[in-house]
């Protein structure tokens, strides 16, 4: 028995392809079901499940109710009751709102008005419908107001709509200035009141007004409230209060009198004005005012200039010339950090002495650098500069920031020869209230010449591990951010800093987030910690290097700078975060160059330049 070879002819299988055709109706197959389910309802057939409320019964489909509501989807997909008896009884609820939900589950659509929406959004939170839900979410966000938003708070804490909370509680302290002074502030919730008193953004124009209003709630029902006097006044900032003095009229005042607690909680805020007066950071901004504050000393160490800008009036003042009778001469050597602190303090650190000259690239030129170790504390307000404890090391060309209460000093040069005095790694902070100095984490790396802001309770430190020269600019290598609460520092990854050269880079905070202007391209880019991303915020006009830049809460500053040794800037630009547009603005007094620049805040009541806003508004 043998085997062919060669397959034969009938054992050979020719496969023809299955022919296939797909057919897709995309939105049209949905809305064919949904108007078909819409029939049935109308012309009352299949009807498998009906809801009881208020005497009131609405026929209608397992299928449609599960697909809209999480709470009917458990009902049937669990063996409760109500699947066996097929329906179902909703205890506190609206019949109109039950019929306008069925209206919604069949159609797609429903309007919420004025009139329903607080009905449809009880419904819509107890059936747990997430689409209508935000829809009601979103309506009465876009009505908030002084007349609803208590009423409003109330009803996103009762429905838990963690948006509607935050919404309504962002409105209250926007606008507790005006609330107060309405009927439904004095029936406002204790803990509305305390989420207000605790609030940085809350806007008043000074805590005597925040006391006096407080003073006002406990008022209105004083037999059940004044036993909550002591804990509510106790998170006011009395110490920012313009007077404490035994006269005052908010210290003679009764309640405040009676109470042996309220009396001991203002003795202690006299206490720290008298002893810290100016050195506390927890000012609500808005009873703050803030100018940018800029300074110049000249090469020869004698020619010096002092500006003032107030953004309310967009407005400059020379405040080198105005107070010359009281005028007072700080230290200024080359070299040295200025550091905006608290209210109404600047603190000068380091420098070198001698004749080192003030321009970077020849200040790094010096064949030695004579670090100081000084730190001094000056005063705008009483043109006063008092000596501060020195320095754990003396250092120049150092960055120093305030964060956390503390003035933090980073890396810089020390004293000796260029080639004895490498990049310092050493970290230290200055507690003013304690006068105390205290090493923390050291850099990761040396980082010549180091840019530095803080966002919150964070640091970032930008720079370049190489030095500049007289022909170099060294590129942007070494992005460091440091957690102050942590003690911890962490090299982050400076994706771009190829294109970028380390000293022609300024770094801002704007809204507690990392900006880096780059004084080479014209561009602002913003930095996002979770993503460690960059993220172009546009384009500014032109901006000369060297120039200063400053970040407030919803804006950056970028003033002077110089295109050559013979041509110096005094344009002024701001860029807008909340529009992401920039706008050209007054421009400095004089064109400036390498100056320090910094944001000052004065108390309104104890601002020394108000006159000057006055006249200016």
């Amino acid at each position: 028995c043998s085997t062919s070879k060669r397959p034969l002819k009938s054992q050979q299988c020719q496969v023809i392809p299955e022919r296939q055709s797909l057919l897709q109706t995309g939105e049209s197959h949905g809305l064919q079901l949904l108007t078909a389910l819409r029939s049935f309802r109308e012309r009352s057939l299949m009807f498998d499940f009906t809801i009881i409320v208020a005497g009131h019964a609405f026929p209608c489909h397992r299928c449609v109710l599960a697909a809209c509501s999480d709470f009917f989807r458990a009902m049937f997909e669990v063996d409760m009751r109500e699947r066996g008896d097929g329906s179902v009884t909703l205890d506190n609820q609206c019949p109109e709102a039950v019929s306008a939900f069925l209206d919604f589950a069949y159609s797609g659509d429903i309007l919420i008005t004025d009139g329903n929406v607080d009905t449809l959004f009880q419904l819509a939170s107890f059936l747990q419908v997430s689409v209508l839900s935000r829809a009601c979410t979103k309506f009465l966000i876009g009505s908030l107001d002084l007349s609803n938003c208590l009423s409003l708070f109330s009803i996103a804490e009762a429905y838990g709509s963690d948006s509607l909370l935050r919404s309504a509680a962002d409105f209250v302290i926007q606008n507790f200035c005006d609330l107060s002074k309405m009927p439904d502030f004095l029936n406002m919730q204790v803990n509305v009141l305390e989420i207000c008193l605790k609030s940085d953004a809350l806007n008043v124009p000074g805590e005597d007004d925040v006391v006096t209003s407080l003073l006002r709630w406990i008022r209105h029902d004083l037999p059940r409230r004044e036993k909550l006097l002591p804990s509510l006044l106790s998170l006011t900032r009395l110490h920012h209060l313009p007077s404490l003095e035994v006269q005052s009229p908010l210290r003679s005042d009764a309640l405040l009198e009676e109470s042996e607690t309220c009396r001991a909680l203002i003795s202690e805020a006299q206490d720290r004005q008298d002893r810290h007066g100016g050195l506390h950071t927890d000012a609500r901004p808005a009873t703050t005012r803030t100018y940018i504050y800029i300074h110049k000393t000249e090469e020869n160490g004698e020619v010096r200039h002092t500006f003032c800008y107030c953004p309310e009036t967009n407005q400059w003042r020379d405040v080198g010339t105005d107070r010359l009778e009281a005028a007072v001469v700080f230290p200024d050597p080359p070299g040295c950090c200025f550091t905006s602190y608290a209210e109404k303090k600047i603190f000068v650190t380091g420098g070198c002495r001698g004749s080192c000259c003030r321009a970077i690239r020849l200040h790094v030129a010096e064949p030695s650098h004579n670090a100081t170790e000084e730190v001094w504390c000056f005063c705008p307000v009483t043109l006063t500069c008092t000596p501060a404890p020195a320095m754990l090391k003396p250092r120049t060309m150092h960055a120093a920031v305030t964060c956390l209460d503390r003035v933090y000093i980073i890396g810089g040069r020390t004293k000796g020869s260029t080639g004895e005095a490498p990049s310092l790694l050493e970290v230290d902070y200055y507690d003013p209230l304690s006068e105390t100095w205290c090493s923390v984490s050291p850099l990761p790396a040396a980082i010549f010449y180091p840019e530095a802001t803080a966002c919150g309770s964070v640091i970032y430190t930008l720079g370049s591990e190489v030095e500049v020269t007289e022909t170099f600019n060294p590129l942007l290598d070494c992005f460091f951010c440091y957690d102050a609460q942590k003690d911890q520092w962490n090299r982050l990854v400076a994706e771009f800093g190829q294109f970028f050269h380390a000293t022609l880079v300024k770094a801002v905070s704007n809204n507690n987030t990392l900006h880096l202007c780059d004084l080479s391209t014209y561009k602002v880019y913003s930095f996002c910690p979770e993503t460690c991303e960059w993220k172009g915020q546009g384009s500014f006009e032109c901006a000369g290097f060297n120039a200063g830049a400053v970040g407030t809460r919803d804006r950056i500053y970028i003033l002077g700078g110089d295109y050559s040794p013979d041509e110096i800037t005094d344009d002024v630009q701001v860029y807008h975060s909340e529009r992401s547009g920039w706008e050209e603005l007054t421009p400095m007094p004089k064109p400036l160059t390498e100056f320090h620049c910094q944001l000052i805040s004065f108390n309104r009541y104890r601002d020394p330049w108000a006159c000057f806003v006055n006249i200016c508004l």
